[in-house]
């Protein structure tokens, strides 16, 4: 079989596939335009580069909408294209002019790649996965240009597809243009981190977490009080919460702080610091027993206690503290609310009350999502039973 006869129920099936292909990645695209940004494309990326280039201001708006439009129509009207005979000034609407609607847009898609590799010198992976499908898509549409199959199958014939039944194309049409539109559409917008924030704090933060940075000092009585509370607070988020402390020193002598980053180095943070706030100390001899009692290697803390560069690294960040115009310890930071001091009459209301801000913005799974998708996987299941049983029959 040449080229030329290729039946055209597969080259259908091909449209059809690539059409999904760039209907997925323009749904998630007119989420982070019209809904939620950052959705899918993180912040700083590069499809945010292409959408605030002066290209992207001035047109990025609609492509969104003109991906999920034109390949729909590539997608709903292959099935019709696939059986009319129809024809427009001479010319059939199923080998001709489908054809080359589908290279028109091509042409636009690599129009537009060109335009960020030359002028916006920046990829959208999303802008890419719709243009690389609607580039793709001009294989097929070539071959039905060229097809000489079209006289010889009949519209029963072409309306069977290869692969399964129309229910389970309309399955997976719902799960590509519909699942990432119900999934961040109804997401709750992701508050980004205040400018207010000083970048030394925000250099800690972790995408996905309720970012924490506690400044504290040991000999802080204050500091000492909200330690227990705010660990066993901590405590009933888990793995939700991203904590730092930065530890510093309430006088010239730091080496409860320098003793406290080298037990970050060996990861028992959290226990040296237990000890340093229940007994703040700073001993040489209290400080390596506070080592010995978290089971810190003994030789490679001393050798931490020692070395140059820890002391560098702990005045490096004491200089970043005075630059972020420090009040006073205890200040903690719960992504864009900060705290200062511990007001013993309060509690821990208002760092619960932060968290649960900042926590309530984490994505959850949408019913209108979870209904799409069960609706959309049981077409694809019934589709595929359908075309199982007609296939026995045949």
């Amino acid at each position: 079989m040449s080229i030329r006869q290729i039946p055209r129920g597969w080259l259908y099936t091909a449209i059809r596939l690539l059409s999904l292909s760039a209907l997925f990645f323009a749904s998630m695209l007119a989420v982070d335009y019209y809904f939620n940004a950052n959705t899918f494309c993180h912040e700083g990326a590069s499809c945010e580069v292409v959408a605030n280039s002066e290209f992207g201001k001035k047109y990025g708006i609609f492509l969104p909408t003109l991906g999920l439009l034109a390949y729909s129509f590539f997608f709903l009207t292959s099935f019709f294209f696939a059986k009319t005979k129809l024809t427009f000034l001479k010319k059939k609407l199923s080998t001709f002019w489908v054809p080359l609607a589908i290279i028109c847009c091509a042409l636009g898609a690599l129009l537009f790649i060109v335009v960020q590799a030359l002028e916006i010198k920046a990829f959208c992976w999303l802008c890419m996965g719709i243009d690389t499908s609607a580039i793709l898509m001009v294989i097929p549409a070539i071959f039905l240009l060229l097809n000489k199959s079209a006289d010889d199958e009949t519209p029963e014939k072409l309306a069977k597809s290869p692969i399964f039944h129309v229910v389970g194309w309309i399955g997976l049409y719902l799960l590509a243009a519909l699942g990432p539109l119900t999934w961040g559409s109804f997401q709750p917008p992701v508050d980004k981190v205040s400018a207010d924030v000083p970048a030394y704090i925000q250099s800690f933060y972790k995408p996905g977490k309720v970012n924490i940075v506690e400044i504290s000092s040991f000999d802080c009585p204050h500091c000492r009080e909200l330690h227990p509370q705010l660990s066993a607070l901590l405590q009933q988020y888990d793995d939700r919460i991203n904590f730092t402390r930065l530890s510093i020193p309430l006088s010239q002598r730091k080496e409860a702080c320098v003793a406290y980053y080298c037990a970050e180095q060996e990861k028992k943070s959290e226990q040296y610091a237990d000890c340093l706030f229940k007994e703040p100390s700073k001993e040489s001899g209290k400080l390596l027993e506070y080592a010995r009692e978290c089971s810190i290697n003994e030789d490679s803390f001393k050798s931490c206690l020692t070395d140059p560069k820890t002391s560098e690294a702990v005045d490096q960040m004491l200089e970043n503290i005075r630059s972020i115009d420090f009040k006073g310890a205890p200040t903690v930071w719960i992504d864009n609310i900060q705290i200062i001091g511990f007001d013993k009459s309060k509690g821990m209301t208002p760092y619960k009350n932060a968290i649960e801000k900042n926590k309530s913005t984490e994505p959850t799974l949408p019913l209108a999502f979870i209904f799409t998708f069960i609706i959309g996987l049981g077409a694809i299941i019934t589709g595929l039973i359908i075309t199982l049983a007609r296939r026995r029959e045949g």
